[in-house]
């Protein structure tokens, strides 16, 4: 017996293989076969969930990267403005030396997220207008990149390595707008950015802290500057004295600066602020029931305001449980701030919390009231320009102005406003450095006209004048100052411009 070329030789006579082995290998074969299959459909799911784009990804759940609009991300509310985006970019590339400019936004927000899917779709079209705008007039042309890092800006890493790649070959990035949240991932996204020294324009961020970030530059109001007009308007109405209300997450600057903020701008000889601040964190579980034991202490209190320091979805579930109060009798007075514009207060607990004597007043970033306020005053002190109104409004028979491209979209919570006003600082900064050549400049050249944007090279804003101070904070923004109705819309209420 011997062996040969595998087979088993017994006195020259072949011996066939075992029928086990065989029915091994063929059992073996259909597995492989099944599993590569399998693979290849999820992947090809995957990929077609997140409109086939190379770069546009499945992430928990979400279509997380960056595309030339060639992607909603898997969101048909944002179909309409992304496919504008796409258009009006395939007719900046007729232009050899057009740029490209990202939008950075969470734009797969969760249900219960911290804003909701119309404040981003607002944000885009803002952009939108602010790219047709440009473009219509000007050279280089923009094409927008839409950057999506998921709803909490998780994904950060992988997106901006990616827009990092996008500064050469045919995208030519310059910069990057948008962001929108002043959560940890975010901070943490634009530190990064810095560092690979692509400029910046956050278009709704507000904690005061972010001034230490060089390249970035803040169109909207501060906490610091919303929390000087909230205590301005206060104290103009008699209140004396204040609660804190604070969210004590430790992964969103947001509260903490807010609180510190009206502390700091409330508190003199004829004002205080309550020693002891009622707390919640809205990073654990509870928060509805937090809000619930602290009725008894606002129904004790002889604070004339309760100055709310925490996320407007937060804010929802408070003025809910108010309603439930003890006091029925004694109204409550909330103030706070700009987040109230990115969140939907349509349920029925924050009516009847409304209705049972619960009033909130807010400062927000824009407003299109605001605008019509300002054209009352005197023509010396007025803070927006005609040209900056009609981007929006339009005059006579235009059909390029916000309003006549989007008819049924609000302009209510600010977003498409500040949108706008980021993609409009990097327009003019992009103007302003590639002169009457109309050249490709890069983004280090960009960075060096950021400083310049200040005094009487500042940027005519929808949102107010935009004049950067050298930590890139807008100096001196005008805040409008607005109550929440009943039925969840806003009323406008006064322009601080002080």
């Amino acid at each position: 017996m011997r062996w040969k070329r595998g087979r088993r030789v017994d006195d020259g006579v072949p011996v066939p293989r075992s029928r086990l082995r065989l029915v091994l290998r063929v059992a073996l074969t259909i597995a492989v076969v099944g599993v590569v299959a399998a693979g290849a459909l999820v992947a090809a799911d995957r990929t077609d969930r997140c409109d086939g784009q190379a770069d546009v990804r499945e992430e928990d759940g979400q279509c997380v990267g960056v595309t030339a609009a060639l992607s909603d991300f898997d969101r048909s509310e944002l179909a309409d403005v992304v496919g504008r985006i796409a258009r009006a970019n395939a007719e900046a590339e007729s232009d050899d030396q057009h740029v490209s400019v990202a939008v950075f936004l969470p734009m797969t927000p969760a249900a219960d997220g911290l804003v909701p899917i119309e404040w981003v779709r607002h944000q885009l079209q803002g952009a939108y207008q602010a790219q047709a705008d440009h473009n219509r007039n000007s050279r280089p042309r923009v094409r927008l990149l839409l950057a999506n890092p998921g709803g909490r800006v998780e994904h950060w890493e992988r997106v901006v390595e990616e827009l990092d790649r996008r500064r050469d070959g045919p995208d030519h990035l310059v910069a990057v707008t948008g962001i929108g949240l002043s959560l940890d991932n975010a901070r943490a996204a634009m530190r990064r950015l810095s560092e690979l020294r692509i400029p910046m324009v956050g278009s709704t961020i507000t904690a005061d802290d972010l001034d230490r970030i060089p390249g970035l530059l803040r169109p909207a109001p501060t906490n610091r500057r919303q929390a000087a007009a909230a205590a301005s308007y206060v104290k103009a109405t008699g209140a004396s004295t204040a609660l804190l209300v604070v969210d004590t997450d430790t992964d969103d600057l947001y509260p903490r600066t807010l609180a510190d903020a009206f502390r700091a701008q409330f508190d003199d000889d004829a004002h205080r602020v309550l020693s002891h601040e009622q707390q919640y964190d809205s990073s654990l579980d509870g928060v509805n029931s937090a809000f619930a034991l602290m009725l008894p202490n606002i129904c004790a209190t002889d604070a004339d305001v309760v100055y709310f320091a925490g996320r407007g979805q937060d804010l929802a579930l408070f003025i809910g449980q108010l309603g439930s109060r003890v006091c029925q009798d004694r109204a409550v007075s909330i103030v706070t701030a700009d987040d109230v514009a990115a969140t939907l207060f349509h349920t029925e607990e924050v009516r009847a919390g409304l209705a049972s004597g619960v009033t909130v007043i807010y400062t927000d970033l824009a407003h299109p009231g605001a605008w019509a306020a300002d054209a009352a005053r005197p023509s010396a002190e007025r803070a927006f320009a005609d040209s900056a109104i009609s981007r929006f409004v339009g005059v006579g028979e235009s059909t390029v102005c916000f309003r006549c491209v989007f008819p049924e979209e609000s302009l209510d919570d600010g977003a498409a406003i500040m949108a706008h006003d980021a993609v409009l600082t990097v327009t003019t900064a992009l103007q302003k450095t590639s002169g009457s050549s109309a050249r490709r400049v890069k983004p280090t050249e960009l960075l060096q006209t950021f400083n310049a944007l200040n005094g009487e090279n500042a940027v005519v804003g929808s949102s107010g004048m935009l004049s950067y101070d050298n930590s890139g904070t807008v100096e001196r923004k005008v805040v409008p100052v607005l109550r929440l109705r009943e039925d969840g819309t806003t009323e406008f209420l006064h322009l601080e411009s002080r």
